[in-house]
């Protein structure tokens, strides 16, 4: 007959054997890694707010091109009263949701609207038109990112 073996196993999870450690994660490993995730998550954050941040200014701006090229086209539909929509930046309008022109002078009228349509789509928006031997000048600003007077600025000119 053949003699009996008999086999231990070991487990690394037990320490009762010799020279047998412990496995798995300290404290320490713990708190770092909390750590490490807790920057990383504030990272994220500001990311996004960042981004909000500049979404908001490049909403403004495309606004601002459009309200512009809106100027422009006012003055090209009425060309040979091109000097009467020369103005001034001076204070900015207040927006009037139920604004209406009055039906008396075109120029007048195209100036109003544009003046109003600057103070209720850009915030603190403003704007001021040049007109010098058929070049034309519209400049539109209004308050940007840190909310102080005329942050955002565009000018744009051309040869009507």
């Amino acid at each position: 007959m053949s003699p009996k073996h008999t086999y231990r196993f070991r487990s690394r999870y037990n320490s009762s054997g010799p020279g047998m450690q412990m496995s798995g994660f300290g404290m320490i490993e713990v708190l770092v890694s909390l750590l490490v995730l807790a920057v990383g998550l504030l990272g994220l954050a500001s990311l996004q707010t960042t981004g909000l941040a500049q979404t908001s200014e490049v909403r403004n701006r495309s606004q601002a091109i459009l309200l512009a090229d809106d100027m422009f086209e006012r003055i090209r539909s009425n060309r040979e009263n091109m000097a009467s929509y020369a103005v001034a930046e001076g204070n900015p309008p207040a927006c009037n949701s139920s604004f209406a022109i009055n039906n008396t002078v075109v120029a007048t009228n195209d100036v109003n609207e544009w003046k109003n349509s600057l103070a209720c789509l850009l915030p603190g928006g403003n704007g001021s038109v040049q007109v010098n031997s058929g070049t034309v000048t519209v400049q539109v600003v209004w308050d940007g990112k840190t909310g102080g007077s005329n942050d955002g600025s565009l000018t744009l000119e051309a040869r009507l």
